[in-house]
């Protein structure tokens, strides 16, 4: 009996210490995803400003193709970035549900069951990847008009 228990009190430690890594896994999309907002909202703000009659219209067209075209690259790491965490997401709930099928309670299998059947649920990862592609689609619009405007 005492050994019974010990081994359901290891299985529910390993869970708590696995759901930590979790959240931290998710902490780090987190920042990931403030630095590249942070990042790409500033640089669109710059191409704006920049633009044909915006004040800082005076740099160099040279200059604003480098930053529209870095801006771009950006967003593009962003995106691979953001499918990585989805890959490691993945794995890692996959691993919970592993765990999950020893104890008495399912909480993510049984939300992720809930989740697929509602069609209004898509992926965050999924939506971030559309964010990182709205910014780039932003960038080469610009990119494109200021070259129009040579």
């Amino acid at each position: 009996m005492a050994d019974e228990s010990l081994t359901e009190n290891l299985k529910i430690e390993q869970y708590k210490a696995y759901m930590q890594d979790v959240a931290n896994i998710g902490s780090r999309h987190e920042t990931a995803r403030g630095f590249y907002l942070s990042v790409l909202s500033a640089l669109l703000a710059f191409v704006a400003l920049a633009g044909k009659d915006g004040p800082l219209s005076g740099i160099g067209s040279n200059l604003f193709i480098v930053i529209s075209l870095g801006a771009i690259a950006i967003c593009i790491l962003w995106f691979l970035n953001t499918l990585s965490f989805s890959a490691l997401y993945g794995a890692k709930l996959g691993q919970l549900h592993k765990m999950e099928e020893v104890l008495p309670f399912k909480n993510f299998t049984d939300e992720y069951k809930v989740l697929k059947k509602n069609w209004r649920y898509i992926r965050l990862t999924t939506v971030e990847c559309f964010v990182a592609g709205v910014f780039a689609i932003l960038f080469t619009v610009a990119l494109a008009l200021n070259w129009c405007a040579r």
